[in-house]
């Protein structure tokens, strides 16, 4: 295996952000890391990439320690918050990162001149890091983590703040490394893990609520549909719906057009309810514009077993980082 918790438990005093989580990566997989805010994803990220010692458990990257120098060379992390420094033009922070993973000059102007080619970067080898954008700075983050062609990729909400072009364009290059090494990626974007993990780990309140291949992960509510709704409401239109027969679940959708409100609501199998749907509309004098039914997402199963922790804000570990 070339990434592996095992049994990881981080305390921060008395409260638990990890709570015995193993999984394992193999050559050759990539898999999306999920959980609401402060269900422990960035804490294990960053004991697997090395920079945080766990409480209890192990973690290895290639059957070894990750905070060894020989494990960090294998290791390829991007974090949510980039710690890039400011002062440095994008050519000369590459050079000095490429330099700390070779011991020749000569070989580290190669590496950093071909990833930043690679990144589609090259033209912006002049630019101070500080003066760009959130987006561009992350694919500053991204091409450092892939200087050295590393084995283990360790992504932290890779496609934040970019544009869909530069988004497509990073999901190019997560995919190229997931073909020959490990890939454990982090992201709100379940589009991002629909399009590049077979593989879905949710992880709940400090633990592994779910680990399996995203197929059998939706499949397992293949009976399960959803019954998307644009209505031109007044108060109480999620609790208006929730309540008809067979609907099990719901949310109102911030993508209305014109002031109307979209409500997506999760129907038991076998369930029909756009008749009803359309009655308590109408009851309540309520136009509604569109109706259709979709089949089951990912984000819908997310839902189920990603729950916040109660009355509480994202963790902060030592650093003050979010958990």
């Amino acid at each position: 295996m070339l990434l592996e918790a095992v049994n990881l438990v981080k305390l921060y005093g008395g409260r638990t952000a990890l709570d015995r989580v193993s999984f394992s990566l193999a050559r050759g997989e990539t898999a999306g890391f999920l959980g609401v805010n402060g269900a422990g994803k960035s804490t294990a990220m960053r004991i697997l990439a090395g920079y945080l010692a766990p409480s209890a458990g192990q973690a290895r990257i290639a059957g070894r320690d990750p905070r060894r120098t020989g494990a960090r060379k294998k290791i390829g992390y991007l974090p949510e918050a980039n710690p890039l420094p400011s002062w440095m033009r994008v050519g000369e922070y590459l050079l000095f990162r490429a330099g700390l993973k070779t011991g020749s000059r000569s070989e580290a102007r190669r590496l950093a001149g071909g990833t930043a080619e690679r990144c589609r970067i090259a033209h912006l080898r002049d630019r101070r890091i500080g003066g760009l954008s959130k987006g561009t700075r992350q694919r500053v983050g991204l091409a450092d983590c892939l200087l050295g062609n590393p084995e283990v990729l360790i992504l932290d909400e890779p496609t934040s703040g970019l544009d869909p072009a530069e988004a497509g364009e990073t999901r190019r290059l997560i995919a190229e490394a997931g073909e020959t090494g490990a890939v454990l990626l982090s992201s709100h974007l379940l589009r991002d893990i629909e399009s590049l993990c077979p593989r879905v780990i949710i992880l709940d309140r400090g633990r592994v609520a779910r680990d399996g291949t995203l197929a059998a992960l939706i499949g397992q509510y293949a009976g399960e549909r959803t019954l998307r709704l644009e209505v031109e409401a007044g108060e109480g239109v999620l609790e208006t719906f929730l309540a008809l027969p067979g609907v099990t679940g719901g949310e109102l959708v911030p993508d209305g057009a014109g002031g109307g409100a979209v409500v997506r609501l999760t129907l038991a199998a076998g369930a029909e309810v756009r008749r009803e749907a359309a009655l308590a509309a109408l009851r309540k004098g309520w136009l509604v514009t569109e109706m259709r039914l979709e089949p089951i997402r990912l984000e819908d199963v997310f839902r189920r077993f990603a729950r916040p922790r109660a009355g509480a804000a994202p963790e902060a570990d030592e650093n003050g980082g979010k958990a």
